[in-house]
């Protein structure tokens, strides 16, 4: 079969060790539920705002940008990143996406359908209060990322964006590798000849190495300081 689209379930899936599911008890049902292992390439697009839902999409690795798309730019609301759920919302809520998401590498994703896994977190507690912990903790992720794009200025909304990509979430990804400049403007709620402009400004100040693509960041104090000022 094509290694780009593969039929399984949990019972010898090779990523079941890391998924979320290892923490809930008495997963036998979900274990069983059909599932779709989809690859997709860097650049490739996973979601098409304005599409219907149909299944709930799980990161199994890979790394992925969720934006909104605009006249003029798009705004990138967060990075996705393995053992994260791509639209959890969904599931009760509107059965249309808001948004786009695309793969900023090779990204592998479990598809479980819509139906079934809500059926399964309604008459299982444990399941649903996994998903439930998820959600929550995106939930703040998009307080604070509505915080930044609202009431700091330009330089605290790049330092922002820079702690949040150098966080335990990406550690072991090399963000840096592979967003580019435009992302990173995205992410931050800018142009990108201003993201450009402060990361010189950055260099110049000693808070952060340029390498190519790749940003070293090299004073977290006055990163968290150009933050908190906003």
């Amino acid at each position: 079969m094509d290694r780009y689209f593969v039929r399984t379930d949990c019972i010898g899936c090779d990523a079941r060790s890391d998924c979320f599911i290892r923490r809930t008890k008495n997963a036998e049902e979900f274990y069983n539920l059909q599932k779709t292992h989809i690859i997709y390439n860097r650049g490739e697009t996973i979601i098409k705002e304005g599409t219907q839902v149909t299944n709930i999409l799980y990161v199994i690795d890979g790394l992925a940008k969720v934006y909104i798309e605009g006249p003029e730019k798009n705004i990138i609301i967060k990075l996705l990143k393995a053992d994260d759920f791509i639209d959890l919302t969904s599931m009760f809520g509107d059965e249309t996406y808001y948004f786009s998401v695309v793969a900023l590498k090779e990204t592998r994703v479990c598809s479980i359908d819509r139906e079934a896994i809500k059926d399964l977190t309604v008459r299982c507690c444990d399941f649903s209060r996994e998903l439930s912990n998820w959600y929550c903790r995106n939930y703040n992720i998009m307080l604070t990322k509505c915080l930044n794009l609202g009431l700091r200025q330009l330089h605290g909304k790049l330092a922002n964006t820079l702690l949040y990509l150098s966080g335990d979430d990406f550690r072991d990804i090399d963000v840096f590798s592979w967003i580019s400049r435009k992302d990173l403007a995205e992410l931050s709620g800018m142009s990108m000849e201003s993201a450009v402009r402060i990361l010189s400004e950055f260099s110049h100040e000693k808070i952060i190495d340029l390498e190519g693509r790749k940003i070293v960041i090299r004073d977290f104090e006055k990163l968290r300081v150009l933050n908190q000022k906003g």
